[in-house]
Protein backbone atom coordinates (compact mmCIF):
# COMPACT_ATOMS: atom_id res chain seq x y z
CA UNK A 1 0.00 0.00 0.00
CA UNK A 2 1.53 3.17 -1.31
CA UNK A 3 1.91 5.80 1.45
CA UNK A 4 0.37 8.50 0.26
CA UNK A 5 -2.99 6.43 0.99
CA UNK A 6 -2.17 6.76 4.76
CA UNK A 7 -3.88 9.93 4.61
CA UNK A 8 -7.37 8.24 3.99
CA UNK A 9 -8.47 6.66 7.11
CA UNK A 10 -11.48 4.32 5.77
CA UNK A 11 -9.52 3.34 2.78
CA UNK A 12 -6.75 1.79 5.29
CA UNK A 13 -9.70 0.28 7.18
CA UNK A 14 -11.62 -1.58 4.29
CA UNK A 15 -8.29 -2.80 2.75
CA UNK A 16 -6.91 -4.29 6.66
CA UNK A 17 -10.30 -6.07 6.27
CA UNK A 18 -10.31 -7.18 2.98
CA UNK A 19 -6.97 -8.43 3.31
CA UNK A 20 -7.53 -10.38 6.52
CA UNK A 21 -10.79 -11.57 4.88
CA UNK A 22 -8.33 -12.91 1.42
CA UNK A 23 -6.46 -14.77 4.53
CA UNK A 24 -9.19 -16.43 5.94
CA UNK A 25 -10.10 -17.75 2.23
CA UNK A 26 -6.55 -19.01 1.76
CA UNK A 27 -6.78 -20.88 5.30
CA UNK A 28 -6.73 -24.52 4.14
CA UNK A 29 -4.22 -24.73 2.42
CA UNK A 30 -2.59 -27.57 5.02
CA UNK A 31 0.45 -27.56 7.05
CA UNK A 32 3.11 -27.53 4.09
CA UNK A 33 5.54 -24.62 4.43
CA UNK A 34 4.98 -22.36 1.60
CA UNK A 35 8.64 -20.61 0.84
CA UNK A 36 8.47 -17.36 -0.41
CA UNK A 37 12.37 -17.33 -0.24
CA UNK A 38 15.27 -18.54 1.63
CA UNK A 39 14.32 -15.79 4.57
CA UNK A 40 10.62 -15.72 4.06
CA UNK A 41 7.66 -18.71 4.02
CA UNK A 42 4.45 -19.56 5.87
CA UNK A 43 3.32 -22.56 7.49
CA UNK A 44 -0.11 -22.92 9.14
CA UNK A 45 1.65 -21.21 12.57
CA UNK A 46 2.55 -17.96 10.77
CA UNK A 47 -0.34 -18.01 8.70
CA UNK A 48 -2.59 -18.06 11.30
CA UNK A 49 -0.71 -15.29 13.39
CA UNK A 50 -0.81 -13.47 10.21
CA UNK A 51 -4.30 -13.23 10.15
CA UNK A 52 -4.92 -12.19 13.51
CA UNK A 53 -2.22 -9.45 13.55
CA UNK A 54 -4.68 -7.68 10.17
CA UNK A 55 -7.45 -8.88 12.50
CA UNK A 56 -6.24 -6.97 15.47
CA UNK A 57 -4.89 -3.88 13.33
CA UNK A 58 -8.17 -3.55 11.77
CA UNK A 59 -10.11 -3.44 14.94
CA UNK A 60 -7.44 -0.92 16.45
CA UNK A 61 -8.25 1.35 13.22
CA UNK A 62 -12.02 0.84 13.80
CA UNK A 63 -11.88 1.31 18.08
CA UNK A 64 -9.93 4.52 17.55
CA UNK A 65 -12.18 6.57 15.06
CA UNK A 66 -12.51 9.63 17.52
CA UNK A 67 -8.93 10.24 16.71
CA UNK A 68 -10.17 10.84 13.39
CA UNK A 69 -13.21 12.59 14.15
CA UNK A 70 -11.03 15.15 16.55
CA UNK A 71 -8.23 15.39 14.05
CA UNK A 72 -5.72 13.99 16.73
CA UNK A 73 -2.74 13.24 14.71
CA UNK A 74 -4.42 10.73 12.60
CA UNK A 75 -2.76 10.34 10.02
CA UNK A 76 0.93 9.34 11.95
CA UNK A 77 -1.47 7.00 13.72
CA UNK A 78 -2.37 5.29 10.76
CA UNK A 79 1.08 5.41 9.43
CA UNK A 80 2.44 3.78 13.01
CA UNK A 81 -0.50 0.85 12.60
CA UNK A 82 0.60 0.29 8.89
CA UNK A 83 4.49 0.27 9.58
CA UNK A 84 3.40 -2.57 12.55
CA UNK A 85 1.59 -4.54 10.64
CA UNK A 86 4.22 -4.84 8.14
CA UNK A 87 6.87 -5.15 10.86
CA UNK A 88 4.42 -7.87 12.05
CA UNK A 89 4.06 -9.82 8.25
CA UNK A 90 7.69 -10.37 7.93
CA UNK A 91 8.36 -11.36 11.73
CA UNK A 92 5.73 -13.88 11.72
CA UNK A 93 6.62 -14.64 7.62
CA UNK A 94 10.30 -14.92 8.54
CA UNK A 95 12.32 -18.48 8.41
CA UNK A 96 15.23 -17.63 9.93
CA UNK A 97 15.53 -16.83 13.81
CA UNK A 98 17.87 -14.11 13.65
CA UNK A 99 15.64 -12.71 10.75
CA UNK A 100 12.77 -13.50 13.53
CA UNK A 101 14.04 -11.65 16.06
CA UNK A 102 15.40 -8.37 14.12
CA UNK A 103 12.00 -8.05 12.72
CA UNK A 104 10.41 -8.56 16.48
CA UNK A 105 12.63 -6.01 17.62
CA UNK A 106 11.42 -3.51 14.42
CA UNK A 107 7.56 -4.38 15.42
CA UNK A 108 8.72 -2.63 19.00
CA UNK A 109 9.45 0.75 17.52
CA UNK A 110 6.18 1.54 16.42
CA UNK A 111 4.41 -0.52 19.34
CA UNK A 112 6.40 2.08 21.52
CA UNK A 113 5.41 5.50 19.52
CA UNK A 114 1.85 4.11 19.59
CA UNK A 115 1.70 3.71 23.34
CA UNK A 116 3.55 6.67 24.36
CA UNK A 117 1.63 9.13 21.31
CA UNK A 118 -1.79 7.99 22.15
CA UNK A 119 -1.64 5.34 25.46
CA UNK A 120 -3.39 6.21 28.43
CA UNK A 121 -1.48 7.90 31.16
CA UNK A 122 -0.75 4.82 33.14
CA UNK A 123 0.55 2.74 30.36
CA UNK A 124 2.68 6.01 29.25
CA UNK A 125 4.14 5.88 32.77
CA UNK A 126 5.31 1.82 32.80
CA UNK A 127 5.92 1.96 29.46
Amino acid sequence: MPLIFIKNYWLVLVVLFLMSFLFMMKLSFGSIICSVSYYLGMDLLSFSLILLSFWICSLMILASESLFKLNYYWDLFLFMIVSLMVSLFLTFGSLNMFVFYLFFEISLVPTLFLIIGWGYQPERITA
